[in-house]
């Protein structure tokens, strides 16, 4: 759910950066906020919001959640030899 609330945000940033490409018009171009208030002039546009930050919420703890729990294993240095 978070992944795909990201990924309707950055389509519309890159919807509008296409468009701002192809008009020659860099103030077409819109950032997160500018995404979100398009969203919202659609029809159910404040239950997509809504949506779309449930999912963004959903994603933060994720992340979260990732980073505590991930382990890495680190590679040995490049070089170097290992006595046994």
């Amino acid at each position: 759910m978070g992944i795909a609330a990201r990924a309707v945000i950055l389509g519309v940033i890159g919807g509008s950066l296409i468009r701002a490409a192809i008009l020659y018009n860099p103030n077409a171009a819109r950032g997160t906020s500018g995404a979100q208030r398009q969203i919202a002039a659609m029809p159910f546009g404040g239950w997509m919001l809504m949506i779309i930050g449930a999912g963004l919420i959903a994603y933060g703890v994720y992340a979260f959640i990732n980073a505590r729990y991930r382990r890495i294993k680190a590679l040995p240095a490049a070089g170097a030899t290992h006595s046994r």
